[in-house]
């Protein structure tokens, strides 16, 4: 049971689930309960007069620092509505608002000589660093009234006061229920952030794994039908898709099981046939020669040749690499030499065009002189009397055999490389000379592939790693 649960770990659910579980506690923490604990039970109201005064204070503070970071300003405090009502409500009511050399006010500065304030601004300015800052405030209460002064100067002076407040100014303050509905927007925009988070981990665990997916996708596309012992790895994979994988691997365990026993078939049968056609033809030798008698020979001969061709590419399926070098110019060299007869007896030119003197590829020379050869063979067969079958070797291992026959016309060219592929059926053979050459070109890692040339004839080239 707990092996269960630790497997579990694996799942994309559950990662998810333990992950958003995590940020969702947290941000009901942060954004709910905490909220909650700190709202205050009701909003305490200060007294009309504080309130009016710490309103006043804002306003006056407020004109000051936006006189001072934007000079050009050239808005008229007198005309703000609070002050309007502020003096409405106080005949005596004063004020003094002063930013470098420019005041503001409806009144003399009263307070800025009698606390000292122009003493102070006159040894600060005496001090060399501009850095040097100095501040003050004087609150006054009394009967008269009530009265403010604030003094700050650093690089420029900047102070207001006020005096003879007496009579306060209605405002109105948050109530309780305000508070509690700028805290459900607040929330709101809250949750709409852990939503958001939410979804981001989503899509980065589902990017994570759908990575993983196509990773598996794309080992899966490059497995070769030809060599299935290599599986899809089943180490960080999702528990979800892990019983597809193992489904996938055992698949191509059976599949790779039933080419064996098949090639092992083919093979046997191939092997135990060439005795008994060895036989027949030793016994047909034996006979009075006639057309009969040829004709039994050459029927046993094209016998013999498809079962060397099964045995070839069923040799050449049970490889799995190859070893060695391989000059691809000396190659083709020598397959032209030993089909030179054929050529002659079919009034055909053979050329050999090669980029370099010698072009060396890893590869088995034997099999890869087999591939030529067939593909020259082709080329024999289907080339008009008189016309040239030409052999093209580049510098970087490509293998170009190009005819001017008929062409293959309409047909797939991939389906020409299938075995037992006949494009034209009145042509003799069986159709395992491009099968032979795809294979020995798949065991050497490279690729194949045919097409009509624009001037009529047909080009089969070879690609190998050079």
């Amino acid at each position: 049971m707990l092996g269960r649960i630790w497997n579990w770990r694996k799942s994309m659910f559950a990662q998810m689930l333990v992950l958003t579980s995590i940020f969702l506690g947290w941000g009901l923490y942060a954004f709910v309960i905490r909220p909650l604990a700190d709202m205050p039970v009701q909003v305490d109201v200060p007294p009309p007069l504080q309130a009016t005064e710490s309103e006043l204070r804002s306003t006056l503070a407020g004109f000051m620092l936006s006189v001072r970071d934007d000079p050009s300003d050239a808005s008229d405090i007198a005309e703000d509505g609070f002050l309007r009502e502020v003096a409405a409500r106080n005949p005596e009511f004063r004020f003094y608002v002063r930013v470098g050399n420019r005041a503001f006010g409806n009144g003399p500065p009263v307070f800025f000589r009698q606390f000292g304030f122009a003493a102070l601004e006159q040894v600060h300015r005496a001090v060399a660093d501009p850095t040097i800052c100095t501040q003050g405030e004087k609150i006054m209460d009394g009967k008269d009234g009530d009265g403010y002064a604030s003094f700050r100067m650093c690089d420029k002076l900047t102070y207001f006061e006020y005096h003879d407040l007496r009579h306060p100014v209605v405002i109105e303050h948050s109530s309780p229920l305000g508070v509690r509905r700028k805290w459900i927007s607040a929330f709101s925009g809250n949750f709409l952030l852990a939503a958001g988070g939410v979804f981001l981990i989503f899509a980065i665990i589902f990017s994570l794994h759908m990575w993983s997916i196509r990773r598996v996708a794309r080992l899966a596309r490059s497995i070769d039908p030809q060599r299935l012992d290599a599986l899809l790895p089943e180490k960080g994979v999702a528990s979800e898709i892990l019983p597809l994988v193992r489904a996938v691997n055992h698949l191509i365990a059976q599949v790779d099981a039933a080419q064996r026993r098949a090639t092992f078939f083919l093979s046997a049968a191939a092997h135990e046939m060439r005795t008994p056609l060895t036989v027949l033809r030793t016994r047909l030798e034996l006979m009075e020669d006639g057309p009969q008698k040829d004709k039994l020979i050459g029927d046993v001969r094209r016998l013999t040749r498809l079962v060397n061709q099964l045995l070839t590419l069923m040799s050449i399926g049970n490889r799995r690499d190859v070893t060695g070098f391989t000059d691809l110019t000396a190659s083709a060299a020598k397959v032209i030499r030993g089909r030179m007869p054929l050529a002659e007896q079919a009034d055909v030119t053979l050329m050999l065009d090669s980029a370099r003197d010698e072009v060396e590829i890893p590869g088995d020379a034997t099999l890869i002189e087999s591939a030529i050869a067939n593909l020259v063979d082709n080329a024999i067969s289907f080339a008009p009397p008189g016309t040239t079958v030409r052999v093209a070797i580049d510098a970087d291992g490509r293998i170009t055999v190009r005819d001017h026959g008929p062409g293959f016309g309409d047909i797939d060219p991939v389906a020409l490389f299938e075995p037992f592929a006949r494009p034209v059926s009145a042509r003799r053979g069986y159709g395992l000379g491009l099968a032979i050459v795809a294979a020995i070109v798949r065991l050497h890692g490279g690729d194949m592939c045919a097409r009509n040339a624009e001037d009529g004839g047909a080009e089969f080239t070879l690609t190998f790693a050079s």
